[in-house]
């Protein structure tokens, strides 16, 4: 009840689409995407009990998550790592170290990933998009060139993008420029926030932000 009445956008447990479910504990939304090769999670969420459930009410596995993406290192998107002890976990360069920490059982390493870097989980094609601001290890997802998972980079009000919880952020105005660069990414038809829930209006979620878009692209922000 508190997670909805803080942010009342949050999704319940369900699909998104017809690949995508959400998955709400408490106060956030963790995603599981269906992949060819298994699931693939973007954040863990922060009470194994109640994920656990979430899993089971969707008719999921834990056993079946292949790979997790992480945004960043705060506990609500972490502390569920011990829930996925078969897959590959994927973080931000700058919190490599600090995920060894979160969990990660015997076998497991982080593997860190860049700026743009491109890679193939679970037969999907994953984009890497630095997003420093809230934290300086940030990161947001772009899966198929269609899908933005964008972590706490910012929110969405009334179906506009604002910067998440600027009052928590390291660097407000890095955070301000990575919306900037996420409202520039082309072809993205769903933007999936971590507490706020989603966007399918691309244009209209980011009408804000692209005024300095092509400042950003001239300064190479995106390849």
């Amino acid at each position: 009840m508190t997670g909805k009445l803080l942010f009342p956008r949050l999704l319940d447990s369900g699909p998104v689409s017809e690949r995508i479910m959400a998955v709400r504990d408490g106060m956030m939304n963790l995603y599981v995407v269906q992949a060819p090769e298994g699931l693939i999670c973007i954040d863990t969420g922060w009470r194994p009990a109640r994920v656990s459930r979430g899993f089971e009410a969707l008719g999921l596995s834990p056993q079946d998550v292949v790979a997790v993406l992480l945004t960043h290192m705060h506990w609500d998107h972490t502390r569920c790592l011990p829930l996925f002890p078969d897959a590959r976990i994927f973080v931000g360069g700058c919190d490599e170290q600090a995920v060894v920490a979160r969990g990660l059982q015997p076998g497991q390493s982080p593997e860190p990933v860049g700026r743009d870097q491109s890679v193939t989980i679970g037969g999907l094609a994953v984009r890497a998009i630095p997003t420093p601001g809230h934290t300086s290890g940030s990161m947001a997802y772009v899966v198929e060139e269609k899908w933005l998972f964008s972590g706490d980079t910012l929110s969405l009000k009334h179906g506009n993008v604002v910067p998440f919880a600027p009052w928590f952020a390291n660097d407000r105005s890095a955070q301000q420029q990575s919306i900037r660069t996420l409202a520039a990414i082309p072809g993205v038809t769903c933007l999936l926030t971590s507490h706020t829930g989603i966007s399918q209006d691309r244009q209209r979620a980011f009408a804000g932000w692209h005024a300095t878009t092509d400042a950003f692209l001239q300064k190479g922000a995106l390849t």
